[in-house]
């Protein structure tokens, strides 16, 4: 399996109910692709950290890159993994955080 973290800017008139609609979206998706992860948004950027086999990560991050909501997309890390630090989220939004929360799970 493959942890992979980015971070990414959101367009400035990105409305606060699109990242809800963002969330449950993907909630959703991945689990269908059996992919976990946790979003955190400060109001500007984004950090994302996904899990899951490498395919389904790649081609998730191929879409995600590629979505004009935000710009600035980089991987900021990624390794291989026996176990997920999210295993039951397919996807959470974690509020109320700073980053470092989900940037300390690639230390899992």
């Amino acid at each position: 399996m493959l942890r992979l973290l980015y971070f990414s800017t959101a367009q400035p008139n990105l409305d606060p109910a699109e990242i809800d609609s963002i969330v449950e979206t993907s909630r959703t998706r991945n689990a269908e692709r059996d992919i976990t992860g946790a979003l955190t948004y400060n109001g500007r950027n984004f950090c994302q950290l996904l899990e899951g086999e490498e395919i389904a990560v790649r081609d998730l991050v191929a879409a995600i890159q590629s979505d004009p909501r935000h710009s600035g997309f980089k991987i900021i890390d990624e390794k291989r993994i026996d176990a997920r630090a999210f295993r039951d989220w397919s996807m959470k939004r974690v509020e109320n955080l700073d980053f470092s929360s989900v940037i300390n799970a690639m230390n899992v």
